[in-house]
């Protein structure tokens, strides 16, 4: 697209955002305000959004680029990010999780991950999922990313449409797998530590797709996949997702991504199938902190299971229901009450839409650190408070130590000094350890009720 036809777009959306209004705070309070249905203004919003994210492009200031009823997305904002305590304790959890089973471990992802408003436009990027650019998503520790696969054109082509039975309708001029996986590739080259989880969404419908699909994979990520062994796969043509190997197993084979999608024999040499061991769910409003949790799925779900929530902001989801009232709407989304309680009761996969790093969600995952700690001013060994949250404290006093042994997370019968948390542990048959997950520290938040207790965790 020239330059001039683009400063043409620009304009049209920019009249077309302020035409829906004047005053506006943010899309929510909005779309509170300004309509009973929650579909024109979210509507509204899109065309906000598209506006701003061309005017970036087109390289003005980001601050001459937040417009009424859009979302402020500034890459300083990104940047910044990495040098926060929210990224470091975000890093930190992450890391806990490496040796767990994938089962077990948690992935902070985003949905329909592609479908960016920052990329060029097209008929399915105005009406986005996301603000930020794929590589911008894994810079705001992102580790699970969802691509959907579609092939038209003779190409396949990740475009936010309708499926093959629908001719792909709404894919237009969206670019090809292989012009987008390479934004993937490039950051993981140049982190080579991290591994994460890539779900391919099938809407091939197409044997050729299958072949391209592969051909592309091995092309561009190689050896960086986790592939399925021949021996895994089972009688329906894939092998199903290990729920029992870890990321460090990842790591340990010189891999990084984890692919998986719908189980397909055309893709099974690179794709791992997860039907029969995932479960996903938009989200819910009846969401309740732990214990209560969610009624949909049980807690056998939980413990054999991936668990995934994710939203979806769309106008096309919202216009399915015009009845639907902006309440209702910011009901469904992921708020981060609801991912804290979610993080708290053990589910392992989120799909946020519109992802933004100081937008509440990433810190609502946070269930280990208070802000600003780890901090030797007030000692050097980690501490579980009553609420849950750690800190670093003194090593003298005497508590009860967190012991890990086969069947999970316990408690000293008696208190102790630091120093002796480990042989007191070890007089269980278990060892000295901490929480790697949320939902491992509400159950050592029940164990411990009114005393805070001792982690294995300290600062030299």
């Amino acid at each position: 697209m020239g330059e001039t036809a683009k400063r043409g777009v620009l304009a049209f959306l920019v009249a077309c955002a302020f035409a829906g209004s004047a005053q506006a705070q943010t899309p929510d309070e909005v779309c509170g305000q300004a309509s009973p249905s929650a579909a024109p203004c979210i509507g509204s919003g899109k065309l906000a959004e598209a506006a701003a994210a061309e005017c970036r492009r087109i390289g003005l200031p980001d601050a001459q680029c937040v417009l009424p009823l859009g979302r402020e997305v500034s890459g300083k904002v990104v940047h910044a990010y990495g040098k926060t305590w929210l990224h470091r304790a975000a890093a930190f959890q992450y890391r806990l999780a490496h040796a767990l089973p994938l089962g077990d471990a948690a992935w902070l992802g985003t949905h329909n991950s592609f479908n960016s408003v920052n990329d060029d436009p097209t008929l399915s990027h105005t009406d986005s999922n996301q603000q930020l650019s794929l590589p911008e998503q894994l810079d705001t520790d992102m580790r699970a990313l969802e691509l959907d696969l579609h092939y038209v054109r003779n190409a396949v082509v990740v475009c936010h449409g309708r499926g093959p039975d629908e001719a792909h309708f709404g894919c237009t001029t969206e670019r090809t797998f292989a012009e987008v996986l390479p934004e993937i590739s490039g950051w993981l080259k140049k982190h080579p530590s991290q591994v994460m989880l890539l779900y391919l969404e099938d809407e091939l419908g197409d044997d050729a797709g299958y072949a391209e699909t592969i051909r592309v994979l091995d092309g561009v990520l190689g050896k960086a996949i986790y592939k399925p062994s021949p021996s895994e796969v089972t009688a329906k043509g894939c092998a199903n997702l290990p729920l029992g190997i870890s990321r460090d197993d990842v790591r340990a084979r010189g891999a990084q991504v984890v692919l998986v999608g719908n189980c397909r024999a055309g893709w099974a040499a690179d794709v791992y199938g997860w039907d029969d061991n995932h479960v996903e769910s938009g989200s819910t409003p009846g969401y309740e902190p732990f214990p209560t949790c969610d009624a949909t799925y049980g807690r056998d779900v939980y413990d054999s299971k991936l668990v995934r929530y994710y939203e979806d902001s769309t106008f096309v989801s919202a216009a399915t229901d015009p009845t639907q009232t902006p309440a209702q709407h910011a009901a469904n989304a992921l708020s981060p009450d609801k991912v804290a309680s979610m993080t708290r009761c053990g589910v392992n996969l989120f799909g946020f839409d519109q992802l933004l790093p100081h937008d509440g969600r990433i810190e609502a995952t946070i269930w280990s650190w208070i802000k600003g700690e780890p901090d030797t001013d007030g000692g050097h060994c980690g501490v579980q408070r009553t609420d849950g949250r750690w800190l670093i404290g003194s090593c003298r006093p005497r508590r009860r130590a967190t012991c890990r042994s086969a069947s999970g997370l316990a408690l000293t019968p008696k208190p102790v000094p630091y120093v002796a948390a480990r042989a007191a542990c070890r007089k269980l048959g278990a060892r000295f350890d901490l929480p790697r997950t949320g939902y491992e520290n509400s159950q050592l938040r029940a164990l411990s009720g009114s005393s805070r207790v001792w982690l294995r965790y300290r600062l030299r």
